[in-house]
C-alpha cells in the first residue's frame, strides 16, 4: 500500500495536471467561440456565392478551364496545426491515406497545417507545397492558397482539384469527406431569371468567379479550424473532469489512511494504559 507521503506527491501532480487542462480548456473556450463566431458570418456570405456558383457555374469554371485530363489530381489536406484534440488528426490522416491507396496514378497534393505535413513526410509521401495558418484563419490564407491553385490551373499541371477536410457537423462530430471543388454539369440551374450584366456578361463573370471560389475554399478552412478548436475543447474538458475526479479520489484515499493511522495511534495508546493499569 502507499504511503500518505506518496499519495500527496502524486496528489501535487494530478492538481498541477488539472490546472493545465483548465487554462487549456479555458484558451479553448475562448477561441472556439471566436471561430463560431466568424464561420456563422462566413457561412451565411458563402451561401450565397454558392448559390451564385450553382447559378452560373459553367462560367465561373471557364474562368478557370482543367484543360489537360491527363494530368494528375490535385489533392489539398487540410489539417490542425496542433495535437491535443483526440482522434480529430488520426481519422482524417486514416481517411485520406484510404484515398491514396485508390488512385492509379500518383497525385498532387497541397498540405494545409502542421499535423497533415507532419504525417506526409513521416510517411514519405512528396506534395508540391506545405502552408501554416493561424488558429483563427484570415481571408487572405484562402486568398493565398487559391493563387497557388491557380498557377498550378493555368500550367495545365492538373485534372481536377479535390478538398479532404473535416466536415463540421457540431462541436462532437467532425467527419473526415472529400469534396470537389470544380463540378461540372451540362446545364447550370438557376432558381432566377437571367441578371442584367453590366458593363456585360464575360467581365462580370470573370471578375467575380475567383471571389466566389476563395469564399468557399475559405469556408472549408474554418470548418477545419472550427472543428479542431471543438475537438481541443472537448479533450480538454474530459481531461480536466478525469483530473478532479482522479485527485478526489486521492484526497479520499488519504484522508481514510489518516483516519487509520490515527486510528492505529488510538488503539496502541489505550492497550498501553489499559496494561499500566492492570500492573
Amino acid at each position: 500500500m502507499a504511503t500518505i507521503q506518496n499519495l500527496k506527491k502524486k496528489l501535487q501532480v494530478i492538481l498541477s495536471t488539472q490546472k493545465i487542462t483548465k487554462a487549456m480548456k479555458t484558451a479553448s473556450t475562448v477561441k472556439y467561440a471566436k471561430l463560431s463566431a466568424l464561420y456563422s458570418d462566413c457561412e451565411k456570405y458563402e451561401e450565397q456565392c454558392r448559390h451564385m456558383y450553382e447559378s452560373f457555374r459553367n462560367d465561373i469554371n471557364s474562368v478557370f478551364s482543367l484543360k489537360n485530363p491527363d494530368a494528375p489530381i490535385l489533392y489539398i489536406l487540410l489539417s490542425s496545426d496542433k495535437g491535443m484534440c483526440g482522434s480529430f488528426n488520426s481519422e482524417l490522416t486514416s481517411f485520406f491515406e484510404k484515398l491514396l491507396r485508390e488512385q492509379k496514378k500518383a497525385p498532387k497534393i497541397i498540405t494545409c497545417g502542421k499535423k497533415g505535413t507532419d504525417y506526409l513526410d513521416n510517411k514519405k509521401i512528396s506534395y508540391t507545397k506545405s502552408y501554416l495558418f493561424s488558429d483563427v484563419p484570415s481571408y487572405s490564407d484562402a486568398y493565398e492558397l487559391f493563387t497557388e491553385l491557380k498557377k498550378l490551373i493555368e500550367n495545365g499541371e492538373i485534372s481536377s482539384v479535390k478538398i479532404v477536410y473535416p466536415k463540421y457537423t457540431n462541436m462532437m462530430v467532425q467527419k473526415p469527406v472529400c469534396e470537389e471543388l470544380f463540378t461540372f454539369d451540362d446545364m447550370a440551374i438557376s432558381s432566377v431569371e437571367e441578371p442584367l450584366f453590366v458593363p456585360d456578361r464575360q467581365t462580370v463573370i470573370h471578375c467575380t468567379a475567383e471571389k466566389i471560389l476563395v469564399s468557399i475554399l475559405y469556408k472549408k478552412i474554418l470548418e477545419t479550424a472550427l472543428g479542431a478548436q471543438a475537438a481541443t475543447l472537448t479533450t480538454m474538458r474530459s481531461a480536466y473532469d478525469t483530473a478532479c475526479e482522479y485527485s478526489a479520489q486521492l484526497e479520499m484515499q488519504i484522508n481514510h489512511q489518516r483516519q487509520s493511522q490515527v486510528t492505529a495511534d488510538v488503539i496502541e495508546i489505550s492497550s498501553e494504559y489499559t496494561m499500566k493499569e492492570e500492573e
